[in-house]
């Protein structure tokens, strides 16, 4: 029922009659780390999300801090449109989601592709590789980390938030 209170919510404040995607949230224990299945409450969510894309609601069902055994289940009953899970050069927990998700065609958003702004000690970009790389091409220990991300699998899709047009810049030039 919240789910689905979540999704009307949604549509009324956007002022719109469908939701490209909806991305079911599966909180884990650690901070963007994979949930456990609770299988019971992962088929009533997915009921939900069935439902609203049938009815025109959503048009495509998404998984966050999904395990592969989420990825795998709801594959069975529905298209995924896209997986969005922690993954970046020193996290790489969920590489069996993505391989997954390349086995299968579907997209595949990490997020925290700079490293959780959660640990004190940034392990992507105070890693020594990539501000050695950063320095030897005169670029942001960032867009060495976005472009490594960018080249892990062809599906992969990046959403860097950025708070001015220089650093919007600065992540377009991660296509270079």
């Amino acid at each position: 029922a919240e789910l689905r209170h979540s999704i009307e919510e949604n549509l009324r404040t956007l002022g719109v009659d469908q939701l490209a995607v909806v991305n079911l949230r599966l909180f884990g224990g650690d901070i963007g780390g994979p949930a456990e299945v609770d299988h019971g409450l992962f088929e009533q969510q997915l009921d939900t999300l069935i439902t609203a894309r049938d009815e025109g609601l959503i048009a495509g069902i998404g998984l966050s801090s999904a395990s592969r055994e989420h990825v795998e289940i709801a594959l069975e009953r529905t298209e995924i449109a896209c997986v969005q899970n922690a993954y970046n050069l020193a996290d790489r927990t969920s590489q069996p989601v993505l391989d997954l998700c390349v086995e299968r065609d579907i997209a595949f958003v990490p997020f925290f592709p700079l490293g959780s702004a959660f640990a004190a000690d940034n392990p992507v970009l105070g890693h020594p590789t990539i501000r050695r790389v950063a320095t030897e091409l005169g670029r942001t220990p960032a867009q060495i980390a976005l472009a490594w991300t960018l080249n892990v699998a062809p599906n992969v899709l990046l959403i860097p938030g950025t708070s001015s047009v220089a650093h919007l810049e600065e992540n377009l030039a991660v296509a270079d």
